[in-house]
């Protein structure tokens, strides 16, 4: 069995309101599965881009009682985001 799992770390600055000048970091897993590997070509740069099918993190993502991350792969979201660049 090959292993085609992806997990991509976001950090970024939340507010909790528009007047709040405190801003939180926060970092949110995403976990998916890659489709297919492309290579976008620029000349002298090429750059290899993941396309993913991503999971729902609010619904397909939990953890057992071990710790274990547990991913359904079949609750599937952000359709509109699919690539991710290669790292």
């Amino acid at each position: 069995m090959q292993n085609s799992g992806v997990i991509v770390e976001d950090d970024s600055e939340h507010f909790s309101s528009a007047s709040n000048n405190n801003p939180i970091q926060t970092s949110m897993p995403y976990f998916g599965v890659s489709k297919e590997i492309c290579e976008h070509d620029y000349n002298q740069l090429k750059v290899p881009v993941f396309q993913c099918q991503w999971v729902n993190g609010n619904t397909g993502v939990h953890r057992d009682q071990m710790g274990f991350t547990l991913v359904d792969l079949n609750k599937v979201a952000y359709k509109e985001e699919p690539l991710i660049i290669a790292e």
